[in-house]
């Protein structure tokens, strides 16, 4: 009988949730927790209300126009949120093709994300996947 490892496995290293810190108006952030709870999530889901709202924004066709309006926020506070890692990279891939194709955007996480509770707040939501 072979010896198993008996070495616990880093929760980080087995996990394929990633934490994301995201640069928002103080507005937003007073307001998400009313919104994740008015459209039936309670606050443990507020990460995943925020991973479908990403998932929705950038399935659509030329979403990059959501990114116009964030050009112009004031950024003075931040939020937290416990993504999957394949939205994680779903965005970063976003990000590098974005920013060949049209560099004013300034597309970066925080300005996705932030993008994508915009959208999804103002009722511009499909479920996807």
């Amino acid at each position: 009988m072979a010896k198993q490892n008996s070495k616990p496995i880093p929760l980080k290293m087995r996990s394929s949730i990633k934490k994301v810190t995201v640069k928002m108006p103080i507005s937003m952030k007073a307001a998400l927790p009313a919104t994740v709870i008015g459209q039936g999530y309670n606050m443990r889901q507020k990460s995943q209300w925020v991973a479908e709202a990403i998932r929705s924004l950038l399935s659509g066709k030329e979403w990059e126009g959501a990114l116009v309006s964030e050009m112009v926020s004031k950024v003075d506070s931040q939020d937290v949120f416990s993504l999957p890692s394949d939205v994680v990279a779903l965005i970063a891939s976003e990000i590098r093709r974005v920013s060949e194709v049209n560099l004013s955007l300034n597309a970066n996480q925080s300005t996705i994300i932030r993008a994508a509770i915009n959208r999804r707040t103002l009722g511009f939501f499909k479920k996807v996947g």
